[in-house]
This record gives structure tokens, C-alpha cells and sequence, in this order.
């Protein structure tokens, strides 16, 4: 009887419909909250990393700095900047097709090459910024200290960045264990 109840205010709730139009506006815009976090993210980090470029070479003696090392930092930062804007790319890019499931299945698993790609970006870059600002120095045994904290803080980061990616992945598989129990 309960249920007969919830079927009949279930099929009495009035649905508003959007036209085509609308729904293809609305998946034009991008206007989920993760991609605008996502911009967000890329844009403080475009002027930020930008920033950084136009003042290392006076302000951090990149104009004694051996070509070699100026490059291997402008990559770096170059890499960084590709790495969130292809991420951005790929979450507002996502369609999904008849199977949902298998689409599903596929973003998890770029998902993961992505998390590699990301990760292996960020070693990069903090190699180049190490690379880039000890070069020349004369290091006593304070000056390794400092330099063994700084490799501590850039591991706390990439451990920090690479779970963040896994519960990432592990929710989405998650959603994709639960759709497969459904369907069972």
C-alpha cells in the first residue's frame, strides 16, 4: 500500500523540460563546479608560473645562469601549465555514449595515465627549480640541511598530489562497482 502511495506522488511530481537548445547551452558553458574550480587553479597558476618568468631572470640571476639550466626551468614551468590545462580538457571534454559504463571505465583509466603524467610533471619541475636555484652554490653543511628540507616539502606535495588523484579514481570506480551491482 506504502508503495502505491510513493508510485502515485512519484508520477504526479510535474518535470520541467529544457529544449534542445538549452541543454546544448548548458554543456557549452562548462559551468560544473569541479571545471570551475579547475580554471580557477590553471589561472592562479598561469600567473603565478607567469610571474616567475618575467622576474627569475633579474631577480633570481637567470641571466648567470647557464642557458641550459634557464631552459630546463621554463620547460618545467611550461609542462606544469600543458599538464592543468590538458586535465581541464579532458574533464569538460568528457561525453559519455550509449554505455555509460564503458565510457566510465575508459576515463577511469586515463584518469590513471593522467595521475602518472601529473605526477611525473611535478617531479620535473621540482628537479629543474632545485637544479635551478643551487646552481653555483657552495654547499656547507646548513645549505644541504636546507636543501634536504626542501626535497622533504616537495615529497609531502607529490605524495599529496598523487592521492588526491587516487580518490579521485577510487570514486569513480567505486560509482562503477555500484553500477555494475545495480545491473546485476
Amino acid at each position: 500500500m506504502e508503495i502505491d502511495n510513493i508510485k502515485s506522488v512519484w508520477q504526479g511530481i510535474p518535470t520541467y523540460e529544457k529544449d534542445k537548445k538549452e541543454l546544448e547551452l548548458m554543456i557549452k558553458k562548462n559551468s560544473h563546479p569541479i571545471l570551475n574550480s579547475i580554471k580557477k587553479q590553471i589561472v592562479m597558476e598561469l600567473f603565478g608560473f607567469t610571474a616567475f618568468l618575467f622576474c627569475y631572470f633579474t631577480m633570481f640571476d637567470g641571466a648567470t645562469k647557464p642557458i641550459a639550466t634557464n631552459l630546463l626551468i621554463i620547460t618545467a614551468i611550461l609542462l606544469q601549465l600543458l599538464y592543468g590545462y590538458k586535465g581541464y580538457l579532458m574533464q569538460s571534454k568528457f561525453r559519455s555514449s550509449t554505455n555509460l559504463n564503458n565510457d566510465l571505465e575508459n576515463f577511469a583509466s586515463r584518469l590513471k595515465t593522467y595521475r602518472l603524467g601529473a605526477v611525473m610533471a611535478r617531479v620535473f619541475f621540482a628537479i629543474a627549480l632545485i637544479t635551478f636555484f643551487s646552481y653555483d652554490v657552495n654547499f656547507s653543511a646548513n645549505k644541504f640541511w636546507a636543501l634536504g628540507f626542501i626535497i622533504v616539502v616537495f615529497s609531502v606535495q607529490l605524495w599529496f598530489l598523487y592521492n588526491i588523484w587516487t580518490k579521485r579514481i577510487s570514486r569513480l570506480e567505486l560509482v562503477l562497482e555500484e553500477f555494475k551491482m545495480g545491473f546485476h
